[in-house]
C-alpha cells in the first residue's frame, strides 16, 4: 500500500488513497475541525474492519442481516504525552434472522484472524467486545482472548 499525504494548512493534512480524499484535522483551538484526527481514524479503522469481516462472514453463512451498528468505545491514557490507547470495547448490535452460534463464530474470527487492524493493535492495548443480537446480549469476548466468548 503506498499514497501520500499533504499538508494543506494550519493542521490540516489530506491523504490521497486510491480515488479517495481523506481529511484529517485538529479540534479547536489547535485546528479547524474540518476532518477527523489520526486517533479517531485509527478506532474507526478497527470497528469498520470488524465489522467488514463479520458482516463478509455472515453473507457466506447465509445470514440475513438487517441492521449492524458497532459502538466504540476507546481508552487512553491520562500520565502523560503521548496520549496513547491502552484498549477498546466494541459493542456489535446486530438485528436480523441470524443463527447465534454463527454470530459469535464469524465474531471471534473477525477479531483473531482476519481483521488486519484488530490484530495490530491487540498487540499494543486489550481489545474486547460485546455482542447483542435483536436486543439480546449474546456474548463478550476479547481480541487476544483464547476461544474468547461466554454465553451468556
Amino acid at each position: 500500500m503506498e499514497f501520500s499525504t499533504v499538508w494543506e494548512n494550519g493542521m490540516s493534512f489530506k491523504s490521497m488513497i486510491g480515488e479517495h480524499d481523506l481529511t484529517m484535522d485538529a479540534q479547536y483551538p489547535l485546528g479547524q475541525d474540518k476532518g477527523v484526527n489520526p486517533k479517531e481514524m485509527l478506532a474507526a479503522s478497527l470497528a469498520g474492519c470488524i465489522g467488514m469481516d463479520v458482516v463478509g462472514l455472515l453473507k457466506k453463512y447465509r445470514q440475513l442481516v438487517d441492521s449492524f451498528e458497532i459502538e466504540t468505545d476507546m481508552k487512553q491514557s491520562d500520565d502523560g504525552y503521548p496520549i496513547t490507547f491502552i484498549g477498546a470495547d466494541l459493542t456489535l448490535k446486530l438485528t436480523g434472522n441470524i443463527d447465534e452460534a454463527l454470530l459469535l463464530e464469524a465474531v471471534v474470527l473477525a477479531t483473531r484472524k482476519y481483521c488486519g487492524v484488530s490484530s495490530m493493535l491487540s498487540q499494543s492495548f486489550p481489545i474486547n467486545w460485546s455482542v447483542y443480537l435483536n436486543d439480546q446480549r449474546l456474548g463478550t469476548g476479547g481480541a487476544m482472548t483464547q476461544f474468547l466468548f461466554s454465553l451468556e
